[in-house]
């Protein structure tokens, strides 16, 4: 099985800045998202200075749990002098499972290496210009 690894992730894959840059994502062992960056950085190095504080910061840092009421979701976030810098990937539905995740990525984080592949500026689903494609009536 796989280790537990950063990867660096396109901006726009955060929810919280759809206008780009770099940001980070934290993969357990069967590649399923344990937490990510909260905010986008403007290149890969940033990010990656990020990801070293986090390291840091998951074993000493401060972590919260909150409950959405309007979507019945839990969610954590773990913050850094007040602001916030890592968060949950997805909301659980019941708050053991959230305080379970937080503990996965405080396990996982201080000795996960991060990934060295290019960080693509995006997904080829995530095309912004439409792409034509042919069909049998174009030529």
């Amino acid at each position: 099985m796989a280790q537990p690894r950063f990867q660096l992730i396109p901006g726009s894959r955060l929810s919280s800045s759809p206008v780009g840059g770099v940001g980070w994502r934290l993969l357990g062992p069967n590649n399923r998202e344990l937490g990510r960056g909260a905010v986008s950085y403007l290149d890969a190095e940033s990010a990656q200075k990020a990801i070293d504080r986090i390291r840091v910061l998951s074993v000493a840092g401060e972590a919260h749990i909150v409950h959405d009421p309007r979507n019945g979701l839990w969610a954590w976030h773990l913050d850094d002098d007040g602001l916030r810098v890592a968060t949950s990937g997805r909301g659980f539905r019941h708050e053991r499972e959230c305080r379970y995740n937080l503990e996965q990525f405080r396990d996982a984080a201080p000795t996960a290496p991060s990934s060295d592949h290019e960080v693509p500026a995006e997904f080829p689903w995530q095309r912004s210009a439409a792409v034509a494609i042919p069909t049998e009536a174009t030529p």
